[in-house]
């Protein structure tokens, strides 16, 4: 009698699990696709990326300026301890280090010289807080920074980004003073960010 209850247990648990599961990968796809976040260089398709990545953390682990970091559970259960880029104490340097660690192909190579076959994002400029907005001529840190002259100046000494050139590198975000020299609402925004081609998609550009 107590096999007989507990194969019927064992059933009942095993079934309701799979159910779950089944409900969990349904609301996991939309979730994906509807997600926006800054992924490692290389970064297969938002969908793919959460089908593949296993949260192992190596990504982070390799990361030689410590720009990866692991989402947490405010950006939602499914993609808590995914790898996002926080760009406030580094930049990333294209070491492809990501690429070596990760064990299931959820990152793959990329050219950071040839942003349109994949990138991180790209950056773009908050007017109310940049420098150079602000006070005509006073900076243009992040134009001079860039290792990929994707940042220019126009007529008016304002940064201009060159989405074409443009490969979410962050450096111009981790050398921008905006938010040491002023103070600022918004917590970390600085005066440049990166954001993701989705959202840059959303924006209709930017400059």
């Amino acid at each position: 009698m107590g096999e007989k209850n507990l194969t019927r247990r064992t059933f009942v648990v095993g079934g309701a699990a799979l159910v779950a599961g089944i409900g969990v990968g349904a609301v996991a796809k939309p979730c994906a696709a509807q997600a926006n976040v800054l992924r490692p260089p290389g970064a297969v398709s938002e969908a793919d990326f959460m089908a593949l990545c296993i949260k192992c953390s190596r990504c982070i682990s390799a990361c030689p300026t410590d720009v990866l970091k692991p989402l947490g559970m405010e950006d939602g259960v499914l993609r808590a301890r995914t790898p996002t880029l926080s760009y406030l104490a580094g930049s990333c340097t294209f070491c492809d280090e990501c690429r070596i660690v990760c064990p299931t192909g959820a990152v793959g190579a990329v050219d950071p010289f040839a942003p349109e076959t994949g990138r991180i994002g790209g950056a773009i400029l908050h007017e109310d807080r940049c420098l150079a907005f602000l006070q005509s001529g006073s900076c243009g840190v992040c134009v001079d920074a860039c290792p990929y002259e994707a940042l220019s100046f126009d007529e008016g000494r304002k940064p201009v980004v060159d989405q074409k050139k443009c490969n979410g590198c962050g450096e111009c975000v981790r050398v921008c003073p905006a938010n040491v020299l002023t103070s600022f609402s918004g917590g970390e925004v600085r005066g440049i960010e990166v954001v993701t081609d989705k959202t840059l998609s959303e924006m209709g550009g930017q400059r």
